[in-house]
């Protein structure tokens, strides 16, 4: 047997403390360079248990480099439930953004945020960082140092609910969702979506697409969405066994892409509760996670299918993708 060419790709997420001053609990935390092969981008995941603060430890950061924060429902059968209201500050003059449904917060590089609050808790959720950059660096801003809090709409766009088709102006949800002709995730997941912009995969199976293990629920945002940013995300819950699409089997993307599984658990986070099977490599080498795993899949690297071989209870999964869109030119439909 020949020994697997692929194994250094597929890595278990570590969990761990933060860099200094950044969270107040342990989660799981990669960075690009030193944990992902040298992937262009470094990303942060943790539950949210209770109200308070939740990051950084004191006052405001900045970062040389684009940053995506990002808060998801976790409770199984509504996505978009937070189960709280989450607090951010935004710019030198600290207009707060807050929000109660599962949102994305796009902080352009040399735009400084913080304090990001949790209050009128219901149920645990997650959140998830991404950083723009292989290695993550800041500048802290301690509280002593900020200006007083100015009231004001500068920063309204840089928060949006965390779905498809978001109005630029308001950052709610356009009413006809599914009918935009755009389809940003290169694979019809786009046209899968309700009215409040979530995505129904189970709901659409058919020969030519999707296939019985995908996602109960998926929520996908693109740059155009995200100041513009060079990226694209998303976040699904399943429950389903059985191969993710039909459509095909192996695809590619231009750009650099991770994916990430995870359970939903906040009280058991090393245990997905399901495993999953993904080839990676034209040469189709089969790796399994039944523990909190990425893959890394360089530019133009082949990978899939997915398939989820056994599930206990939901789990989830996230795409990090470093393009605004998401090109996924199959190879053997």
């Amino acid at each position: 047997m020949r020994p697997k060419l692929y194994k250094h790709l597929v890595k278990p997420l570590i969990w761990r403390e933060g860099p200094k001053g950044l969270f107040l609990s342990p989660l799981f935390w990669m960075e690009g360079s030193k944990d992902m092969e040298g992937f262009q981008g470094s990303f942060a995941f943790g539950y949210v248990k209770g109200e308070g603060k939740l990051f950084p430890q004191d006052g405001h950061l900045m970062h040389p480099f684009d940053t995506l924060l990002c808060f998801v429902g976790t409770k199984y059968g509504d996505i978009l439930d937070l189960g709280a209201t989450v607090s951010v500050e935004i710019g030198e003059e600290r207009e707060v953004r807050t929000f109660d449904r599962s949102q994305v917060v796009a902080i352009p590089k040399g735009t400084q945020y913080g304090n990001v609050t949790v209050g009128n808790f219901r149920h645990n959720f997650g959140f998830y960082t991404v950083y723009l950059a292989p290695e993550y660096s800041a500048i802290a801003i301690p509280s002593s140092e900020l200006k007083a809090p100015a009231p004001g709409n500068k920063y309204k766009g840089y928060n949006k609910v965390y779905a498809w088709a978001v109005d630029e102006k308001t950052g709610e949800i356009l009413h006809d969702a599914g009918a935009i002709d755009y389809d940003g995730s290169g694979m019809g997941y786009t046209k899968l979506a309700d009215e409040r912009g979530v995505m129904h995969p189970l709901k659409n199976q058919g020969p030519d697409g999707i296939g019985p293990g995908n996602a109960d629920e998926l929520i996908w945002v693109f740059g155009d969405q995200l100041q513009n940013f060079e990226l694209n995300t998303l976040w699904g819950h399943y429950t389903q066994c059985g191969k993710w699409h039909r459509g095909g089997d192996a695809h590619t993307h231009p750009d650099e892409e991770i994916l990430i599984y995870l359970g939903l658990d906040a009280d058991d986070p090393m245990n997905i509760g399901a495993e999953i099977e993904t080839a990676m490599g034209e040469e189709d080498e089969r790796y399994y996670a039944n523990v909190p795993s990425v893959w890394i899949c360089p530019k133009n690297f082949s990978h899939l299918p997915s398939i989820t071989r056994w599930v206990d209870r939901p789990y989830a999964f996230i795409v990090i993708n470093l393009n605004g869109s998401h090109e996924s030119p199959w190879q053997n439909k």
